[in-house]
């Protein structure tokens, strides 16, 4: 297992989602990558991931992330889980956990988000 600084790479995630970077975020997926939350299963491509968020921005422009814990495995893993809030809007907060996996250059290759009821 190689030595990745998972908390540093979730973080450079969430600023480009924050940033609604659409390049930025396919350039962090390796190109084989998928992505699964409580309403859909996306991938198996960058570029289809990339578009999936593109189209949540573009529904929900004011949409934020703020990171409230990443956790990690040391070396013992490629794969962290990042603890986060979802803003949606001033009335609407949604209590997320991502589980995120890297590959050994610290592209993402999945990201499974749930969500509390």
């Amino acid at each position: 297992m190689l030595s990745l600084d998972l908390k540093a790479l979730a973080k450079k995630y969430f600023e480009a989602w924050n940033a609604h970077d659409v390049a930025g975020i396919k350039a962090l997926h390796a190109s084989t990558s998928s992505l699964a939350d409580w309403d859909a299963s996306i991938g198996p491509t960058n570029a289809e991931v990339a578009d999936f968020i593109e189209g949540i921005w573009k529904a929900v422009p004011e949409i934020k992330i703020e990171i409230v814990d990443i956790y990690t495995m040391g070396d013992k893993s490629n794969t962290c889980v990042a603890n986060i809030k979802v803003i949606v809007d001033a009335d609407t907060t949604l209590s997320v956990c991502d589980v995120i996996e890297y590959d050994e250059s610290g592209l993402v290759v999945a990201l499974n988000a749930y969500k509390t009821d």
